[in-house]
């Protein structure tokens, strides 16, 4: 037991560092054409199938990346207030109740910026280094 203790310990404060290093690891982007005014408000509203038109009524095009992805785990805790585990467990309750569908997930920035460019509703998230003109950054 008394080894059990440290074990858990070190456990802790590694996960909590890990979560740290995330920090500011990711940009929120949407679709160049996109107009409307978003905040971290309205993209936690999005990515917890809140939200589901911009205000000019067109549909929101939600982009995650993949479960593995330090930036999604970045952009899960800082806009989403979760883990990436509780936000999968979020949706399950969303897609049975048929409440919303959740966000496409896509395999890397690229594809994200893709989707989103060629999304006039698209919304996601890359790390800072990926962007470039072909979509907007609306939170940095």
């Amino acid at each position: 037991m008394k080894k059990l203790i440290p074990l858990v310990a070190s456990l802790l404060l590694s996960q909590a560092l890990v979560a740290v290093s995330y920090a500011g690891d990711f940009v929120v982007i949407v679709n160049k054409g996109n107009s409307a005014p978003v905040d971290k408000a309205l993209v936690h509203k999005i990515y917890v199938g809140d939200a589901k038109s911009w205000g000019e009524g067109t549909s929101v095009a939600p982009a995650d990346l993949p479960d593995e992805s330090p930036v999604r785990a970045s952009f899960s805790n800082e806009v989403l207030g979760k883990s990436v585990s509780n936000m999968k467990a979020l949706w399950a309750q969303n897609v049975f109740s048929g409440k919303a569908v959740p966000p496409k997930q896509l395999g890397s920035d690229d594809d994200v910026k893709k989707f989103v460019s060629a999304n006039k509703g698209g919304i996601g998230y890359i790390k800072p280094s990926s962007l470039d003109d072909s979509v907007k950054a609306v939170i940095k």
